[in-house]
């Protein structure tokens, strides 16, 4: 019987042990060490919009390019990848730091129209630890038959392959940003490939809703089985949704909100950012399945400090890591100081919550409120991290203890007239009521291994991506699904078009429920044979954590667990005046876990909104 590169694989992981983790090898110590705290935190720059190339809409043109960066004031310059805005008119100049891209700042429906060009060189950034087996066969077994959805019209030698999504964004599918949508600096195509009119084979122009609440969403590099590696490079940027709610709220404003982009990263002496080449897998020999910076970097800079004012200040929080979680405080002295959470991925919370410590999974947002008010000049206070690394069972990666400093500055340069975080009226956050008479939707969660206990692949209900699509949730419609993580990796679940919310977690016996699992698989799926979930349930339903209360798009599927979220499917509108915005239908998006070496190695799946 003659087997394709996914039976192959689906049968050799099988074949190992029933729970796994997945392992890296060993790295050696870290190249560098930096000094702590001596270069400022570089603020983000805005991007200006064009308001007469779509009338209602603001239009902005971002382009990919490889450009200097120095990441410390000890390390030598070296290229990293960023997005360049163009000003709003021709003798604008371009508005970007040479790492990340800049901040879009966007008007609740007032829709943004974006044209991103890839300029990048034809040769990666890391082009070393580019594995092309994760979207070609591997050498002696059979390609996937005519018909089958593996992206297997890539070049024989590949050059940058790019898309970029807006994480958060209610928009339509063409323009959602998917893995297949990408194109390269000649003008390749991925399969997926969409675009409105009027781009050059290199660029895509995509419309965006702005059908949403003042929230912190991010744009950042989706492309298929390289995501790990131009997010890493420094394709991604923030992205600010306004709203007449939120500019009638006293919040701190203007240089008192500060976006803070947090990643780990590592790099060689000579400045560059360095990525493992090396894996476990002899199917992936390239493919890291865990993947950690030994240095924090902030905006661009590894172990800033910020200047700040004796006020409160408003801290717009992403973790743009590719693995890292991050459980954060801020310590002063020996001292943990309390801060304000008011927001998460998707928009206000229904009231400010006082934490003295937080969970940041990658791909999540925090907006956080930190009151300084009355605090004397001369004090440092240190954001500092004790999350381990995978999470949470640990026993990789190096430890990250401090991420940042803050230090006060005499006097205030004006008044602090900002409401006092208890006293903050924010919107209500109307519970997701399931529709009635539709079944939740079970996604196990596996970290797949073989018989020498090598790191294969990781899947979601042991699918591929190119599988078909199973999930077909109608628009107007409300779920559960449960995400049933039998690994031993905590997975950020990231779910496109819908912001959800949490609804519960519960222990369940997962070996037992894996061998179970498997062997149906192995019987042929029959639905009707599926082991019942139920009967491996254990112990009580506990609630969100509190910071997880509200609109989230990111849901940590704990290992050994249950992790039930709701959704409702909606499908984004046409944008009023701007030609091709209609959905397109059946609507297909992806979920994925945003672990990214995960994502671009088979824990992604499609499904689509039907009317």
């Amino acid at each position: 019987m003659e087997l394709t590169r996914r039976e192959f694989l689906l049968l050799a992981a099988v074949s190992g042990a029933a729970a796994s983790t997945v392992k890296t090898p060993d790295r050696p110590p870290p190249p560098v060490r930096l000094a702590k705290y001596v270069d400022p935190m570089p603020r983000l720059p805005v991007a200006v919009p064009h308001t007469a190339a779509y009338p209602g809409a603001d239009y902005y043109e971002l382009t990919m390019r490889q450009s200097p960066w120095r990441f410390h004031r000890d390390l030598p310059e070296a290229h990293a990848w960023g997005f360049w805005a163009s000003g709003p008119s021709a003798a604008g100049g371009l508005i970007g730091l040479g790492y990340l891209g800049p901040t879009i700042v966007a008007h609740r429906d007032r829709p943004v129209v974006v044209k991103y060009r890839n300029d990048l060189p034809t040769t990666h950034l890391l082009q070393s630890a580019v594995d092309v087996t994760l979207w070609k066969n591997v050498p002696g077994v059979p390609p996937d038959p005519p018909g089958g959805r593996m992206p297997q019209d890539f070049p024989a030698v590949p050059d940058v392959w790019t898309v970029t999504h807006l994480h958060g964004g209610f928009d339509a599918p063409q323009f959602d940003g998917g893995p297949e949508a990408w194109f390269t600096p000649g003008g390749i195509h991925g399969p997926g490939y969409a675009t409105m009119g009027g781009a050059a084979a290199n660029e895509a122009l995509y419309g965006y809703t702005s059908r949403q609440p003042a929230t912190m969403l991010w744009y950042h590099d989706h492309a298929m089985a390289i995501t790990r590696l131009n997010n890493y490079a420094g394709l991604s940027g923030a992205y600010l949704i306004r709203d007449r709610l939120e500019e009638s709220l006293a919040l701190p404003r203007g240089d008192f909100e500060v976006p803070l982009i947090l990643q780990d990263r590592s790099f060689t002496p000579g400045g560059a950012l360095f990525y493992p080449d090396k894996g476990p897998s002899p199917y992936h020999p390239k493919w890291n399945p865990n993947v950690f910076g030994e240095i924090p970097v902030v905006n661009g800079k590894a172990y800033p400090y910020l200047a700040v004012e004796p006020r409160r200040y408003r801290l717009r929080v992403l973790n743009a890591s590719n693995q890292r979680f991050f459980h954060m405080w801020f310590q002063e002295g020996g001292t943990l100081r309390p801060f304000w959470v008011i927001g998460t991925d998707g928009g206000f919370r229904a009231s400010p919550l006082r934490l003295t410590s937080v969970l940041l999974p990658p791909a999540a947002r925090l907006d956080l409120i930190l009151d300084l008010t009355g605090t004397p000049p001369g004090t440092t206070i240190t954001l500092r991290n004790d999350a381990p690394t995978p999470y949470p069972q640990g026993g990789k990666g190096t430890p990250m203890p401090e991420i940042m400093r803050f230090n006060v500055t005499p006097g205030l340069s004006s008044p602090d007239r900002t409401a006092t975080p208890d006293r903050l009226r924010l919107p209500s956050v109307p519970p997701l009521r399931p529709t009635p008479g539709l079944p939740s939707r079970e996604f196990v969660l596996i970290a797949n291994k073989d018989a020498a206990g090598k790191s294969t692949h990781l899947a979601i209900n042991q699918r591929f991506f190119t599988d078909p699509v199973e999930e077909f949730p109608r628009a107007g419609t409300t779920e559960v699904w449960e995400y049933v993580n039998a690994s031993d990796d905590a997975h950020p679940m990231h779910v496109h078009l819908v912001q959800f919310q949490i609804l519960n977690r519960q222990r369940f016996d997962a070996k037992p429920y894996r061998r179970a699992f498997e062997k149906w698989i192995a019987a042929g799926r029959d639905p009707a044979a599926k082991p019942v979930l139920r009967h491996y349930l254990r112990g009580e339903v506990i609630g969100p954590m509190p910071e997880e209360m509200g609109w989230k798009d990111i849901a940590v599927a704990f290992p050994d667990m249950v992790t039930r979220i709701v959704l409702r499917f909606d499908l984004p509108p046409e944008i009023a005046g701007v030609p091709g915005t209609r959905s397109v239908t059946p609507a297909e998006y992806v979920q994925h876990c945003h672990m990214v070496e995960h994502e671009d190695n088979e824990m992604m799946r499609p499904w689509q909104v039907i009317v």
